[in-house]
């Protein structure tokens, strides 16, 4: 459990810092993001999963949603939940996660990271004895950035490792996503109506 939290620590403390010396480079302009009201942001991703087992990659899709409350910062923090599903030929993996992410814009690019947490499920195509199926809790660090196409529409490329522990042993995949986000903003300040 130590090594565990030591292995989080770290990759926290890496993407917060990451996300730190993004926000003293960034535009002064991301800061009057207050008048902006909030935002959901509704993402669909094809997804490439290594899942840790087996050795052959997964493939499948990840769906979710960020509610962002603008605050008047350089960083921004959202809430985010997504629900990811690939399938391969020794395992199929499912997870619906949720969290925090914090996003932050460098000339119009959105660099963010996530953490979050949620309940996985993996199925053996091939069962190990009556070894057919198991789930755990999931923990998943991630970094991806989101890329204006139009004006509400944006392209996500995203990046997660998650751990999972099946007793005795811990699973740690990883995915790989390219997708897009549309943001469906509301409650916007006088300035922007």
């Amino acid at each position: 459990m130590r090594n565990l939290l030591n292995h989080w620590t770290s990759k926290s403390a890496l993407i917060v810092g990451v996300l730190a010396a993004a926000s003293a480079v960034a535009p002064a302009q991301a800061i009057v993001a207050a008048q902006r009201g909030a935002e959901i942001a509704p993402f669909v991703s094809t997804t490439m999963l290594s899942p840790d087992w087996g050795g052959k990659n997964d493939y499948g899709y990840t769906l979710g949603v960020d509610y962002t409350r603008f605050i008047r910062s350089i960083v921004q923090p959202s809430i985010e939940a997504r629900f990811t599903s690939a399938t391969g030929p020794v395992v199929n993996e499912h997870s619906f996660t949720g969290g925090l992410k914090l996003q932050a814009t460098i000339h119009r690019v959105h660099p963010y990271a996530t953490l979050l947490v949620g309940q996985g499920d993996i199925i053996f195509v091939h069962p190990v004895g009556n070894y057919l199926s198991d789930n755990s809790i999931v923990y998943s660090l991630g970094a991806g950035a989101e890329f204006p196409i139009a004006r509400s529409l944006r392209a996500r490329v995203d990046f997660t490792h998650q751990t999972w522990n099946l007793d005795p042993n811990g699973l740690t995949p990883v995915t790989y996503s390219i997708g897009v986000a549309y943001s469906l903003p509301f409650n916007r300040g006088p300035a922007e109506r």
